[in-house]
């Protein structure tokens, strides 16, 4: 019977990341391409910006229903349903030929990622809670390696001369056989999902709007955001500040989101190491710390390894601090976590929000290179943060 559990538990522990690889093949791939995409479509930095930031802001409705469905349907079905709308997302960019249908293209992938992206972190937290094996960091280490070969698998596919349409027909297929997995995989409920009751549905529903004015959450939701605008902002436009901004060959620019994930997949695999002998806090201290020190080294010179080392000092930095805030949102409220992912996220993703286009205005008018050192500021502002908040959990190891 032990081993019996034990079988399901590891078979629950590779569905879960499973959906993390597939958030980082989506993204690491998408951003090393943003470059083409800009180029194809003659966006500037400031209309790429926007574009970006208009897709997120499409995505929030999406997102304000997924953390309440994780919570009713359970988590797997929300992943089932996301990953299959992803992949039709991301194939529909090997069609686009006009700026309209670009941004409705955008908008969907940015809303079925964003679902998938809170139903993987609710399946964590479910695991987490009902295993007791507390693996968030793992999670979060699959999603940054899996953007990382993902990046450079897609800057050695353009470099071989393919076209980089054909890279989205490419991973929305593996998406799609991903799917299938989820659809067979209904006996690991009960151990990645947490199945709400009507009455309770009921319950939570009414405590919604409680949730978005917890001080602890919306303090929680800041330093996400700040994570996420940093994070969001070196994904996104490292590959173009290396291409575009300095001319530099593709497999160069390839490696800048690569650099960064893989920095942030050994963060987060041995973040759970440092957690064992440092608390939360000053973890959180030193994250932002070296986030603006990695940012500053970036900027500070034209040399590409230069360049990539500050990259990396960056995700070294800020791989600790999301896992850090979606296990303590899942121990301030083990029963709603769908919902209490979703608040943080949704307010988190402001920064994500942001990003895009402020750094893409900014570019315009002061350069990219320049305009990237607001990185430096989010990173301490994240330090701010971890002395304003006053909660036991952040002071246990």
């Amino acid at each position: 019977m032990a081993d019996g559990y034990l079988s399901l538990q590891r078979l629950a522990f590779w569905l879960v990341i499973s959906g993390f690889f597939a958030l980082g093949a989506i993204f690491g791939s998408w951003q090393v391409m943003m470059a083409d995409l800009q180029r194809s479509f003659e966006l500037s930095s400031g209309q790429l910006g926007l574009t970006l930031t208009l897709g997120v802001v499409g995505s929030f409705p999406a997102m304000l229903l997924t953390g309440r469905l994780a919570d009713r349907w359970g988590a797997r079905r929300l992943m089932l349903i996301s990953i299959f709308c992803s992949a039709l997302a991301y194939a529909s960019f090997h069609w686009v030929n006009s700026y309209p249908l670009l941004l409705i293209s955008i908008i969907c992938l940015m809303a079925s990622s964003g679902a998938l992206d809170v139903g993987i972190n609710a399946a964590a937290v479910n695991y987490e809670q009902n295993t007791g094996d507390t693996r968030m960091s793992f999670f979060h280490a699959g999603y940054s390696g899996m953007a990382a070969v993902a990046a450079l698998t897609t800057g050695f596919l353009l470099f071989t001369g393919l076209e980089f349409r054909t890279v989205y027909l490419l991973v929305a297929g593996l998406l799609i056989l991903l799917g299938f997995i989820y659809a067979l995989s209904a006996k690991l409920d009960r151990l990645i999902s947490h199945h709400q009751q009507e009455s309770q549905a009921e319950v939570t529903l009414t405590s919604r709007a409680v949730l978005f004015r917890t001080p602890i959450l919306l303090l929680l939701a800041t330093i996400t955001g700040l994570t996420f605008f940093s994070e969001g902002t070196l994904e996104m436009w490292s590959a173009v500040y290396l291409r575009l901004s300095l001319d530099l060959p593709t497999m160069i620019g390839a490696a800048g989101p690569a650099v960064f994930h893989f920095a942030m997949m050994i963060g987060r695999l041995g973040s759970g190491w440092i957690l064992l002998h440092w608390r939360r806090r000053w973890v959180l201290r030193v994250s932002g710390i070296m986030a603006a020190v990695g940012i500053l080294l970036s900027v500070s010179t034209l040399y590409p390894l230069i360049i990539l080392t500050g990259f990396l000092i960056a995700g070294l930095a800020l791989a600790a601090v999301v896992p850090i805030v979606f296990s303590l949102a899942g121990d301030i409220a083990p029963k709603q976590a769908g919902q209490v992912i979703s608040v943080i996220t949704i307010l988190g993703y402001i920064g994500f929000l942001l990003g895009p286009s402020l750094i893409g205005h900014l570019a315009d008018f002061i350069g990219l290179r320049l305009a990237l050192l607001a990185l430096g500021v989010a990173g301490m502002g994240v330090v701010l943060m971890s002395f304003k908040i006053q909660h036991s959990a952040l002071d246990q190891r």
